[in-house]
């Protein structure tokens, strides 16, 4: 799934579940500007679908999950290439309609409806036929085909004015093509990180604003959320990210996201702060407020009401930007809310404030009756500094948490935690309701181990430390350089008795062959223990 389609869903989803987590297997690449994409093509029309069916052509290799089709396109106007050409016959992948999966790789692809009109880019095939510029998927789902307005010529002299003036008109036309626009000009003036500037950012903003005010939910929630894409409290699957960057503590495993100086709800303050106080279904409202959440402060009148709305995804939403005030009121209210989605939001904004008088706070929400307010709570207390969370960390021990805070606790001294980080490698524990990261017991065997490897030669043969060199070989492994890195310590402390006790072990015990790697540590222990 691209960063597009991501973020398109993660409006949806608060739409449909107000407070409420794909991953590839290969790197999909940057997409092309228009204009580099227009420069590359043999041809670039508009034009309208009269057919769309499976063929054959040597050029596209067989990929699980996609077949080859040929589209007839029934050209309306040419911005390049020979205007003679009438009808284009043009090859493209398209998923497979056998339903058979998608397979370890995905194509660029395309999937056209018949009588819809497209700005289409070719290169020249064989025997008379055209066919997508290239194979590679990037970032851009619809890289070289952009769904058009209507069937007339296209307007401009360039691709992109072209390309303008189309999703300009897709706006205004029936939902799901304004959903296709909005996320089309975000993405192509650079929003939601997207490398492209094919339009002026504050004209694409200018043109998306309005919509925020529409009276379809997938339409305005679309909006809402080109102009909530960077607050941290538009979508609470986020926050461990924006908790990852804004804290002082560790999330382990999470790439920190920091929010922008300038945030981009403060081009649509009016039409946010109509959506969040109008006449929009509640998690329509709650969505408006959660965007304007980093917007120029909220008044503590307007923070009041929605504080005390009736429907628990707008005090969600009101509870969740008191983050950003000065006065936590509503955040100290959230915590006894009826609403568990209300508490839940509660926990993330004393993270989201970083004001350390919340650290008790959380502390008493780790003991709600609701899971996911515990693991809100959890996730706010680790991202706060460990000398101002250390007392409840400790305290929490006894919690499902234990493994995440044992490894908070311990990363700065992890002597005595030894024998705690010990138990997390050797149950491999981690809390049922996790927001992700790192595996616990991965991140407890790496704290453990550089703690041994630090140890003095005397200490380490001691037997003293063997109960944890013991936890360290238990591990339930899921690469080999940790075990590779581990032998190599022993080879290079000559501890070769037990580094042959170990590698026998490791031939009954780990799923994978490592002997190579084993061989490789032989060969040059200092290579992976300096």
């Amino acid at each position: 799934m691209s960063d597009r389609a991501r973020w398109f869903g993660v409006a949806l989803t608060v739409i449909a579940a107000a407070t409420t987590t794909p991953a590839s297997g290969y790197l999909v690449g940057p997409p092309a500007s228009l204009e580099q994409l227009a420069a590359s093509a043999d041809v670039v029309c508009k034009a309208t679908v009269v057919a769309d069916v499976p063929t054959n052509d040597k050029w596209f290799e067989p990929l699980m999950g996609f077949e080859v089709h040929e589209a007839q396109l029934r050209v309306v106007s040419v911005l390049k290439g020979p205007s003679s050409v009438k009808v284009l016959r043009f090859h493209h992948y398209a998923p497979s309609a056998a339903g058979t999966g998608m397979g370890s790789y995905q194509p660029q692809s395309y999937v056209f409806v018949t009588g819809r009109s497209y700005l289409v880019l070719a290169a020249s095939g064989e025997g008379g036929t055209y066919r997508q510029l290239s194979k590679r998927q990037t970032m851009q789902d619809d890289q070289g085909v952009l769904l058009a307005a209507d069937d007339k010529p296209h307007t401009g002299t360039t691709l992109t004015q072209a390309a303008w003036a189309e999703l300009r008109a897709l706006l205004g036309g029936r939902p799901d093509d304004a959903v296709y626009a909005i996320r089309e000009i975000d993405a192509m003036s650079g929003g939601h990180d997207s490398p492209l500037r094919d339009f002026d950012r504050g004209a694409a903003l200018d043109a998306i604003k309005g919509l925020v005010l529409s009276t379809d939910v997938p339409v305005a929630s679309a909006a809402i959320g080109v102009f909530g894409a960077d607050s941290p409290y538009l979508d609470d699957r986020q926050a461990p990210y924006w908790l990852a960057g804004m804290g002082k503590g560790t999330i382990s495993g999470i790439g920190p996201l920091t929010a922008s100086p300038s945030p981009v709800s403060g081009v649509a303050v009016k039409e946010l702060s109509a959506a969040a106080g109008g006449g929009a279904s509640p998690a329509l409202r709650a969505l408006a407020i959660r965007a304007l959440g980093r917007a120029n402060g909220v008044p503590a009148a307007t923070l009041a009401a929605w504080g005390g709305d009736a429907d628990p995804a707008v005090r969600s939403a009101a509870v969740l930007v008191s983050a950003q005030s000065s006065d936590h009121t509503w955040t100290y209210r959230g915590m006894t809310d009826g609403s568990p989605d209300v508490r839940r939001a509660s926990a993330l904004a004393m993270g989201f404030s970083q004001d350390a008088a919340f650290v008790p706070e959380l502390g008493k929400l780790l003991g709600d009756a609701t899971g996911t307010v515990r693991s809100a709570a959890a996730l706010s207390l680790l991202s706060f500094a460990p000398d101002q969370a250390e007392a409840v960390l400790k305290q929490g021990l006894g919690t499902d948490y234990r493994p995440l805070f044992v490894n908070a606790l311990a990363r700065k001294n992890p002597q005595p935690y030894l024998a705690l980080l010990g138990e997390t490698i050797e149950k491999h524990s981690q809390p049922a309701e996790w927001w992700g990261g790192m595996i616990p017991a991965g991140d407890s065997w790496s704290i453990l181990f550089g703690y041994v490897k630090a140890r003095p030669l005397a200490e380490l043969t001691s037997g003293k430390l063997d109960p944890a060199l013991d936890s360290l070989e238990r591990m339930k492994w899921f690469s080999s350089s940790e075990p590779r890195d581990l032998y190599a310590l022993y080879l290079r402390r000559g501890m070769t008795t037990r580094a042959q006790r170990f590698r026998a072990a490791a031939k009954k015990n780990i799923p994978f062959d490592m002997e190579p790697y084993f061989d490789m540590a032989d060969k040059s222990p200092s290579t992976y223990v300096p």
